[in-house]
């Protein structure tokens, strides 16, 4: 996984695609030791692809702009290893070149057309709605700030960071009352629980919540779709999130709940602390740790090591696509963009693609990305992205 992975990053430099994560990325491959015997070979092939012809075009000024690209875009090794990575460094400094070489040969012989759409779609934003438990709706937008409402003892405001909060004001003896924060395609949003945890909550998603955990055993939240969390430790007082398929149980913790109904498994990832994950239809149940994802498929429980940054890509304002099916890729994009794909060949939907990109460029940047590398072609329709093989 590691050497395709590699081999994407080499061809993203040599097009002219590769974002700055990939770059970052593609440095830190280069700076390690175990790649050191890879990184030769990689070496060897692509000194063999250059021939004597084509090196004749690459003139003394194409040989600055390389030594500048180097100098503005790849990170030097840290000093700090400079004597165990001496041998990789310098080796990665040569393949540097190379794929710069590569660039500019592409760029030389080439020539590639810069892709046009017809039309453009705007990314999503931050807005939800929110359900009060007496049906109240109140829609919750950028324009929106100050107080919002009060309810059973609680005010629930938004802050200066888009935060939706819920603060308790005093003590309750009245019945138990449930809100619902709710997204539509083309929309995210955060809030802040009354013990003070913070869940983000992604697009076409909703968290069904209790006004005030006060007196009850546990704190229990609902889940559909998907949501980050950062749990606020209680060891006396369990934090529950219900979603499809599964319960997962926490005293507070860090980790990513995927629970699209549309989803082929329901996924919960854990960033740190500890995790229980109990499969509601077979029982099956597991504990996470940091860096594991935990994987429901009707009445099966799967765990496995993961990238934890891909995950939660998506809160931090990017896409990032690990070998991942262009179906799964285009499924996430609509949510996020409010679009429907439509494929000429369903074929299509298997073919896979490396790649990120930020969530808040206009869905075209993202769509040349994919189309440079080849994996298919696209057009904006209105609403529709229509999906074309390459051949």
């Amino acid at each position: 996984m590691t050497e395709e992975r590699i081999a994407h990053l080499l061809k993203a430099y040599q097009n002219g695609t590769a974002t700055e994560l990939e770059k970052e990325e593609f440095t830190n491959l280069l700076s390690d030791r175990d790649n050191a015997d890879f990184f030769e070979n990689l070496l060897d092939e692509q000194w063999a692809n250059i021939s004597e012809d084509d090196l004749k075009h690459f003139e003394f000024r194409e040989q600055s702009a390389v030594l500048q690209r180097i100098k503005n875009e790849i990170h030097p090794v840290s000093i700090s290893k400079k004597i165990s990575f001496l041998r990789i460094a310098v080796a990665a400094a040569v393949v540097l070149c190379i794929v710069s070489i590569g660039f500019y040969l592409t760029k030389y012989n080439n020539k590639p057309q810069e892709i046009y759409f017809a039309n453009d779609i705007a990314p999503g934003k931050n807005g939800a709605t929110l359900t009060l438990g007496n049906g109240k709706k109140i829609a919750i937008n950028d324009a929106l700030s100050g107080n919002i409402a009060n309810e059973a003892g609680v005010k629930i405001f938004k802050n200066e960071k888009g935060q939706l909060i819920y603060q308790v004001v005093e003590d309750l003896n009245s019945a138990l009352t449930f809100n619902t924060l709710t997204t539509t395609r083309g929309e995210q949003t955060e809030v802040l629980l009354p013990d003070g945890t913070l869940v983000f909550l992604n697009s076409q998603s909703s968290l069904n919540f209790p006004t005030n955990f006060k007196g009850a055993k546990e704190r229990k939240v609902t889940l559909t779709g998907e949501g980050y969390f950062e749990v606020t430790k209680n060891k006396l007082q369990p934090f529950i999130v219900a979603s499809n398929q599964q319960r997962v149980k926490v005293l507070g913790t860090t980790f990513n709940i995927n629970a699209y109904a549309d989803e082929p498994h329901t996924a919960t990832t854990l960033l740190e602390g500890s995790v229980n994950i109990t499969n509601t239809n077979s029982q099956q149940n597991a504990t996470l740790s940091p860096g594991q994802q935990a994987i429901i498929s009707t009445q099966q429980l799967d765990v496995k090591t993961v990238e934890t940054d891909d995950v939660v890509a998506w809160k931090n304002g990017y896409f990032m696509f690990n070998n991942e099916t262009l179906s799964t890729i285009l499924n996430r994009v609509s949510k996020w963009y409010d679009v429907d794909v439509v494929y000429k060949d369903d074929a299509m939907k298997n073919k896979t693609f490396f790649g990120s990109i930020s969530r808040y460029k206009n869905i075209s940047e993202l769509l040349k990305v994919i189309q440079k590398t080849d994996v298919a072609t696209f057009e904006i329709k209105g609403r529709q992205i229509i999906v074309s093989s390459t051949d």
